[in-house]
């Protein structure tokens, strides 16, 4: 505050300064006349003291007021600079930062696509897997039905054959009328059943 108070007094010292030695009017104390002759040329007296109040006005205005002035000038044009520097410097950074963005932004949509296909690829081989499976269960139970259906048949065929020698036992026994013996049952049982089985 003590400086922009030190740099308002040198301009109110400057102003009455520059009045008091520009309006120096010395034909009063030499008592010099109003000639023509003093109209057409100057006094050199009089030019004298207004070159010098000229030369210590110009003096002054120079200390007073265009050294201040001139770092305030160069004070401001540093910080124009340092701003302009900085303005680039974050514009350049603001660019590096948007082309990192759109990289990282690139990147995820890689990595995104990559998961969806590694989860299609995933999902598809899970139904490989759960079609080989269920292909396998179906062709588990398709051969263990087939067994079963064979045991069954084999059991059918078995009772049948039962049924089929009981009934041939009571009509050879019924034509013969005689006891038949186990080895003729049985011969008589293989034939019939040889000639059922053609």
């Amino acid at each position: 505050m003590f400086k922009k108070n030190k740099g308002l007094l040198k301009i109110l010292l400057l102003l009455p300064s520059s009045l008091f030695l520009s309006s120096c009017d010395l034909s009063e104390y030499f008592n010099i006349s109003d000639s023509v002759a003093d109209k057409i040329f100057p006094n050199v007296w009089d030019f004298l003291v207004q070159f010098i109040a000229f030369i210590i006005m110009i003096i002054l205005i120079f200390i007073f007021a265009y050294k201040p002035i001139k770092k305030y000038i160069e004070k401001r044009q540093e910080l124009m600079d340092k701003e302009v520097k900085d303005t680039f410097k974050n514009k350049k950074e603001s660019e590096e930062n948007l082309l990192n963005s759109k990289k990282e932004v690139a990147l995820a949509h890689q990595k995104a696509s990559k998961i969806i296909e590694d989860s299609i690829k995933e999902a598809n081989e899970e139904k490989d897997k759960i079609l080989v499976s269920a292909n396998l269960e179906a062709t588990k139970k398709i051969e263990e039905a087939n067994v079963q259906i064979e045991r069954n048949q084999k059991e059918a065929e078995k009772e049948l054959k039962n049924e089929i020698s009981d009934v041939a036992i009571k009509m050879s026994s019924k034509i013969l009328e005689r006891e038949v013996n186990d080895s003729d049952n049985k011969k008589i049982i293989d034939d019939f059943v040889k000639n059922t089985s053609k």
